[in-house]
């Protein structure tokens, strides 16, 4: 297959919608400032590109196809670019875990869709609204009940969704010189450019080098960043946000995520390898679907228990979101450490041999000390790409490790570890 980087009647189009871009960004600051404040701090990149059909956002940009926008009203565009920021202040895109990948885009759309009809945005035709008597359901509430009812599903062609692992920037390979991702220009395997049968570009896909996904390393503290700082310009200009825009902004503030998003988002920026996105499958284009397929990468965790005695009845549900966590890369090894003041047992799980917390025995009981577990994994041929330590955190701080560390606190424990990443229990 062969691939070309758009001609200079399509980068005029793209030059069109720069234009309509910037003017409705401007549009959305004066309507609805914090959108628009949070739109400022995002790059808007118009593309003509096979892999963009509609438009897609990494969280620091989105991309339009420029077709897909100027095909829009004003109000749709506008609608198009809110929803696109609420992805990301939402961090759908780290949230689905081992749900079904449509489902949960469908329950993300529905959830976003349905606040900007109530903020009084033109909803286009295409895009997917909850039932009634869903209003107001977040998406994994949504995911529930499209999961249980006997409705048929809206088709999914608003937008396209992706999350960090997706190599969507890449090209399949098809062995006779391909566009590669830099941009440069498909050829024939003669060396010549690309043509179809008529001497024409027009039938030959395109891949824009403008179009290039980049979660960057923990996307979720970025958007936090821009999401406060967005809140303050609207403050400024508006004075106090509307409750709704509100509450999402003082978690940020805050950084108190509920527990189960932050270890999502935790694991799935660790480990940016884990999915590869191949251009769809013609069959379910129509449905606005785009599959990805898996890397034969694997992850590899580990999991230390503090067995002391402070941990046990947090162990069940907390080993229970990991497991279903897990199951959503594929393939892994998980490395089960149960500490107390010495190291009491480990044992290896993998996809092949899944961990089943119900069925395994936490063996421990005594005083706490973290430094063994950290010894144990130094003497380790291949280092994690994650370490999660549960525990009720009243132990002295060991040496800080080169792999991330996540530390889950029991609800009456107290972290007194400087250094990691840190949630609590509720």
């Amino acid at each position: 297959m062969k691939f070309r980087s758009p001609n200079t009647k399509e980068e005029k189009l793209k030059l069109k919608v720069s234009g309509l871009l910037e003017a409705d960004r401007i549009r959305l600051l004066m309507e609805q400032p914090f959108v628009g404040a949070f739109l400022i701090r995002q790059n808007l990149i118009p593309v003509v590109d096979c892999r963009c059909d509609t438009a897609i956002t990494d969280g620091q940009n989105i991309f339009v196809n420029s077709q897909f926008y100027l095909d829009f009203t004003p109000r749709e565009r506008r609608f198009l670019l809110a929803h696109e920021v609420w992805h990301s202040v939402y961090c759908h895109f780290l949230r689905r875990g081992d749900r079904d990948h449509e489902l949960f885009n469908i329950a993300s759309d529905m959830e976003i869709n349905a606040m900007l009809r109530d903020q009084g945005f033109k909803v286009p035709d295409s895009a997917c609204l909850p039932p009634e008597q869903c209003n107001g359901l977040n998406a994994e509430a949504l995911y529930d009940y499209l999961l249980k009812s006997a409705e048929e599903l809206p088709h999914l062609n608003f937008d396209q969704h992706v999350e960090p692992g997706d190599d969507i920037n890449s090209l399949p390979d098809s062995g006779n010189g391909s566009q590669s991702a830099d941009g440069n220009d498909a050829q024939s395997a003669d060396g010549n450019d690309a043509q179809s049968a008529d001497g024409s570009d027009e039938d030959i896909p395109v891949c824009d080098p403008d179009f290039k996904i980049d979660f960057g390393e923990h996307p979720e503290e970025k958007i936090r960043e821009k999401v406060i700082e967005a809140a303050v310009q609207h403050e400024k200009m508006r004075g106090v946000l509307p409750a709704g825009i509100a509450q999402i902004v003082e978690g940020f503030r805050s950084g108190k995520l509920h527990w189960k998003e932050l270890l999502a988002q935790f694991v799935t920026s660790c480990f940016g390898g884990s999915r590869r996105w191949l251009p769809p499958n013609r069959r379910y284009i129509s449905s606005g679907l785009y599959l990805q397929s898996r890397r034969d990468s694997q992850l590899k965790a580990i999991l230390a228990v503090d067995t002391s005695g402070s941990t046990h009845d947090d162990l069940p549900r907390f080993a229970a979101e990991l497991s279903n966590l897990l199951n959503s890369f594929g393939r892994y090894e998980l490395k089960v450490i149960c500490c107390d003041a010495a190291i009491q047992s480990v044992e290896t799980f993998t996809h092949d041999v899944p961990f089943d917390a119900k069925k395994f025995n936490f063996q421990g009981g005594g005083g706490t000390a973290f430094t063994p577990v950290f010894d144990y994994v130094k003497e380790e041929p291949e280092q994690p790409d994650v370490l999660i330590y549960l525990t009720d955190g009243f132990g002295d701080e060991p040496p800080k490790p080169t792999y991330p560390v996540l530390w889950v606190i029991t609800k009456d424990g107290e972290n007194h570890i400087s250094w990691g990443q840190e949630t609590v229990l509720d």
